[in-house]
């Protein structure tokens, strides 16, 4: 278990391979999903920018699954 300490709480979660490997399985479809390979590619299209806040949702949400304490 791995700890972050904010101001005023802390944020705990796994760290695994599969915990990893998950990250960037969900990373890399992102990537070819909008054939965005390199950072002026995501920078500069629309369609990037506009979905990798719900990447990261769902990283954050399904893959990580961080707990507040």
């Amino acid at each position: 278990m791995r700890k972050i300490k904010c101001e005023d709480y802390e944020v705990t979660y796994e760290e695994t391979d599969m915990i990893k490997q998950a990250v960037f399985d969900r990373v890399m479809k992102y990537f070819t999903e909008h054939e965005a390979f390199n950072g002026e590619s995501i920078m500069q299209c629309d369609s990037p920018q506009i979905d990798a806040p719900s990447v990261l949702a769902d990283i954050a949400d399904n893959i990580i699954k961080f707990k507040y304490i």
